[in-house]
């Protein structure tokens, strides 16, 4: 016969906003008698957490409410949990639990190591989930290097300011977001450098105020405006860890400004986990922290609330704390008489047309200086980046670009007379140029194309080529069997992705614009399955063409397409974010909040310029060349002849007018 009878809380009616006592209801129940390989943990500490909000809300009305805690064992028949020991274990709300630990595949109970004179409700919090969620998170994800600068949102909460204080130890300054004046004042008490009360305080203008060089690493506990507000004021190479998704716990996602051009231009990196993805490291960051914590480097803070009774409040209470409501601010020759050029002629507003360009001429010099030579185009590229870059540029400069040249005459052995280049030169016919004189961005000689056109140095074994090797094998490490989604798929960068993504042993879904885009990647380029944008339901189609979800996804264009694949993203699933086409020819869209996914899923997504890799450039360009001659690796050029016509092939190429890649012809 049961011994003991427990109390419990359980969810008795669905979450609608804000939660309220009508959500729970305290019921009774028997504890059964122990069988062999289980123990009997009675409650000491239970622990309230944000997360529990939107877990609950896949589990049927009825069940116990979830959560972690720490108890004393009262009972064994397990040789690992002694009677008298005490252990954290994942039982929910409850006052008595039954464990067996072989019944948990993630999550396992475990016997508190001996804390010494400090609590042991810490084993919930600094020594416990919390803890490490703030040690693995920030440290494996963020990876902070001394003198960098460290923003935490919620950072007055368990996770925020323990992460805020290691951010310190490991010499970062660190700055950080909380809802009230007292949380701000004890954020500085332990060490923050600076602190933003985002009820009082506008956080763009804040930021700006607090970290004018920008910032290095964000750990994101809250979603929402605050976040896009942060990623706004990120360095290149800013490394993001999503924690959680505050922000959305008591409401619907919100719409944020697309992150797309940011991510690109910027190269970010963000990731989002769960802690239990370092169950195998579990005890070294509770030893850590707590070394840290006897040493005096961090302080630890408690909200205790007493009786088991009250526990649905302690919970509303703690999400009443948490709740964001506030907006943020984005915030002279002898080859030639005079060379042409294209000129940036009024700054683009909307779709370019005609009106934003100009031709001009200009004299070739006579001479050489030496380490100089003169190229003549013979190819030159249209790229989508070549619209937002030109934003930065003032009216009346040389349009950006790259182009295939013929060298016509020199004074630099490097650049022999009849060789042909890569040359960062520029809408240009003829350019005069001193590779020693340049930073970056510097001219080389193509290797051996053998029979293959020499315009493939601008496509598929130039550039585009390589954005599409790296960024694929690099950042995305697709695996065998792994399904790929490409959007932009039937582009320069596009359609060469997915070729190495079946040439990996992988299924490729890509995403184009046409039917006839769509036929030319199935039949032509192998692709498993297409969805043509502009007339199919992307979600819908995708759940058919990719029914066991999506492990990596190469992002060219940002906006709907790219919220709806996030929507379909398998746990760990890799995003490498190359372009933000959707959002080149208009204002930056707004896209719902992925925070819940990259969290949930523990997604990883980063931004990337190709230019990362210029130390391997050959390497990628070797690898592309020798699948293409194996016959493994098709590709296709949009050309169009005259050097009149780069402004009608820059328009028609961001129309989505090319297939594969845009090149004009000199």
């Amino acid at each position: 016969m049961p011994v003991h009878t427990a109390q419990k809380w359980i969810y008795a009616k669905p979450f609608v906003n804000e939660p309220s006592l009508e959500n729970f209801q305290l019921v009774e129940e028997p504890v059964p008698q122990l069988q062999d390989g289980e123990f009997m943990i009675r409650a000491m500490y239970l622990s309230v957490d944000p997360y529990m909000r939107i877990y609950t809300l896949n589990a049927p009305t009825g069940s116990t409410m979830i959560g972690g805690q720490v108890g004393e064992v009262i009972e064994s028949r397990h040789a690992n949990f002694p009677v008298g020991s005490y252990a954290f274990a994942q039982v929910g709300w409850r006052t008595i639990s039954v464990c067996n630990p072989d019944a948990f595949e993630t999550r396992k109970p475990y016997v508190l190591p001996d804390f010494g004179p400090l609590p042991i409700s810490l084993g919930m919090g600094a020594l416990g989930t919390v803890g490490n969620t703030a040690y693995f998170g920030f440290l494996e994800i963020c990876k902070p290097q001394p003198g960098e600068t460290v923003v935490v949102s919620g950072a007055a909460g368990a996770v925020g300011s323990m992460v805020g204080q290691i951010g310190k130890i490991k010499g970062c300054r660190v700055i950080g977001i909380a809802g009230t004046r007292e949380k701000c004042d004890w954020l500085r008490e332990i060490g923050f450098d600076g602190t933003i009360n985002y009820k009082e305080e506008n956080i763009g203008e804040a930021l700006k105020a607090l970290a004018p060089d920008g910032v290095d690493c964000y750990f994101d506990n809250v979603g929402g405006q605050t976040s896009s507000a942060v990623k706004g004021q990120m360095k290149p190479f800013g490394r993001i860890s999503v924690c959680g998704t505050i922000s959305m716990y008591n409401d619907r996602p919100v719409q944020v400004v697309d992150p797309q051009l940011d991510f690109v231009w910027k190269q970010l990196m963000q990731e989002g986990f769960s802690v239990h993805r370092w169950t195998d490291r579990w005890f070294e960051g509770i030893e850590q922290n707590c070394r840290w914590i006897r040493e005096g480097k961090l302080k630890v803070r408690e909200t205790v609330t007493e009786g088991f009774q009250n526990m649905p409040q302690a919970f509303i209470d703690m999400m009443k704390a948490m709740l964001w409501k506030h907006i943020a601010r984005r915030c002279y020759s002898s080859d030639a008489a005079l060379a042409r050029k294209w000129i940036y002629a009024k700054t683009f507003k909307g779709e370019p047309s005609h009106a934003n360009f100009r031709l001009e001429t200009e004299p070739i010099p006579a001479s050489l200086r030496d380490g100089e030579f003169l190229a003549q185009a013979e190819y030159l590229s249209v790229d989508p980046y070549m619209r937002p870059y030109m934003l930065a540029y003032p009216e009346g400069s040389l349009m950006i670009g790259g182009q295939i040249a013929r060298v016509t005459r020199s004074a630099n052995d490097q650049f022999p007379v009849g060789a042909s280049v890569f040359g960062q030169f520029g809408w240009r016919t003829h350019t005069v140029c001193d590779p020693a004189a340049l930073e970056k961005d510097k001219p080389y000689v193509l290797p051996d194309f053998g029979p293959l056109p020499r315009s493939l140095g601008l496509g598929v074994l130039g550039m585009p080529g390589n954005t599409a090797h790296f960024g694929l094998r690099e950042l995305c490490q697709p695996k065998r069997g792994e399904t790929i989604v490409v959007s932009g798929a039937a582009g320069a960068v596009g359609s060469v992705v997915g070729q190495i993504g079946k040439q990996l042993g992988c299924r490729v879904i890509g995403i184009a614009g046409s039917d006839a885009k769509c036929k030319w990647l199935e039949q032509d380029l192998g692709f498993d399955g297409t969805i043509n944008y502009k007339r199919n339901n992307v979600y819908a189609e995708l759940k058919t063409v990719a029914p066991n979800g999506v492990d990596c996804y190469f992002d060219n264009v940002g906006g709907d397409i790219t919220e709806t694949v996030l929507k379909q993203m398998n746990v760990y699933g890799r995003i490498a974010v190359c372009g933000a086409i959707s959002n080149y020819n208009s204002a930056v869209g707004k896209v719902t909040d992925p925070q819940r996914q990259f969290v949930f899923k523990q997604l990883r997504m980063e931004g990337f310029l190709v230019w990362r890799w210029n130390d391997r450039w050959m390497e990628g360009i070797e690898a592309n060349l020798q699948l293409i001659r194996e016959g493994r690796l098709a590709y296709q050029e949009t050309i169009t002849e005259g050097f009149d016509k780069m402004p009608d092939a820059f328009i028609d190429m961001l129309r989505g007018g090319n297939t594969g890649k845009a090149v004009v012809k000199i």
